[in-house]
């Protein structure tokens, strides 16, 4: 699959949801300024795309909201359900998908609070209602009721390598649901390294779609499947997984 499929298929984004991605992407580059919310400097930098969202209008596709759709495929994102953003850095994907998807449920954690910070702010700039920020380790908030075994879908875009992201993540997903990993280059030889983990994790891989960013960079991302309750000793404590990933 490549951008230009991808591009194909944002027919799904109302122009309304549109306006909203843009207006979260200034306040991210506005931010940005005196705040490392993402590696992105300028606004020059971060359009990657120009393309016509409606017949009337012309709007420059930012390289980040570019990108965070990419995750998005129906079948995985159910009507009404909830999703986890872990490590949700700048909100991306996150908040996109919440804006996206108001009929779904977001939740952002992170574990720099300043991040988190400046993400409330902006949710209530733009008045998103779906939207719950929470400050926490991965490995602290997964052992609590109220999260572990709670999400339809777990995102996360550049946390860790496979092995140590999937430990975090999986526990947070309910049986049937997914993890996507939003993967850079190198995505095969993480998964070939993740073989272990997913299998003590019950879960198994259910797709992998690679494309091609408009901007040349290649993405890949996992679409792993949990089959079954997550063993009650994993995740590990904190730090456990990053010193030791099970491969």
């Amino acid at each position: 699959m490549t951008a230009q499929d991808i591009v194909k298929s944002f027919a799904f984004i109302s122009l309304e949801r549109a306006e909203l991605l843009i207006k979260y992407n200034d306040l991210v580059m506005e931010k940005n300024k005196v705040m490392n919310l993402t590696g992105i400097k300028d606004l020059q930098e971060s359009v990657i795309l120009l393309y016509i969202i409606s017949d009337e209008i012309l709007k420059n596709m930012i390289k980040n909201i570019y990108d965070s759709l990419t995750v998005y495929d129906k079948k995985y994102f159910p009507e009404q359900g909830r999703i986890l953003d872990l490590g949700t850095g700048a909100g991306f994907p996150g908040v996109v998908l919440a804006i996206l998807r108001p009929d779904m449920q977001v939740v952002l954690m992170d574990a720099i609070r300043k991040k988190l910070s400046f993400i409330q702010e902006a949710v209530e700039l733009l008045c998103l209602r779906n939207v719950e920020v929470v400050h926490s380790r991965a490995e602290d908030a997964a052992i609590q009721p109220v999260y572990r075994d709670a999400f339809d879908v777990v995102t996360a875009r550049a946390v860790k390598s496979l092995p140590v992201i999937s430990e975090w993540a999986l526990p947070f997903v309910k049986k049937g649901g997914f993890f996507a990993a939003m993967k850079g280059p190198g995505a095969e030889t993480e998964l070939g390294e993740s073989q272990s983990i997913l299998h003590c994790m019950h879960a198994s891989v259910d797709a992998v779609k690679e494309l091609t960013l408009p901007s040349g960079e290649q993405r890949a991302i996992l679409y792993i499947k949990k089959n079954g309750v997550t063993p009650t000793r994993f995740p590990r404590k904190a730090g456990e997984a990053e010193r030791h990933p099970i491969k």
